[in-house]
């Protein structure tokens, strides 16, 4: 034989085995549940304006709520996600910022579903 026959014909129960795994690991990954859990994690206020300094923030952490695999979310802490609100543009005095899903950073392949509360609320005031 020659060409491509030779080239399946060689060491063929070796590569059948492979597809077969291959299409068990598939299998196992694509149909794997996917759950939801939640962790708290702490709130980074960034951007600040010059001059300016929090003096008072409430709450100081939040509840994410997440999707994922059931194997990747038990691996995982609250140190792996990190939760930010930019300031850039508040002023000295009363602020409340959004917090929103995409504010939250999280490993790869877990989704963020919900961030508990909504809002951060604080006083900014001038140095």
């Amino acid at each position: 034989m020659t060409g491509l026959g030779a080239l399946v014909a060689t060491n063929w129960p070796l590569k059948l085995a492979a597809v077969v795994f291959a299409v068990g690991l598939w299998l196992f990954v694509a149909t794997e549940e996917r759950t939801d859990a939640v962790f708290t994690v702490p709130l980074d206020l960034v951007d600040r304006p010059a001059g300016v300094e929090v003096t008072s923030v409430g709450p100081e952490t939040v509840a994410v709520r997440v999707e994922g695999r059931e194997s990747l979310l038990r691996r995982l802490h609250e140190e792996d996600f990190r939760a930010q609100v930019s300031l850039k543009s508040a002023a000295p005095g009363r602020f409340v910022a959004a917090i929103r899903t995409e504010d939250v950073t999280a490993p790869p392949g877990v989704r963020v579903v919900r961030v508990t509360p909504s809002e951060v609320r604080g006083v900014l005031e001038s140095r």
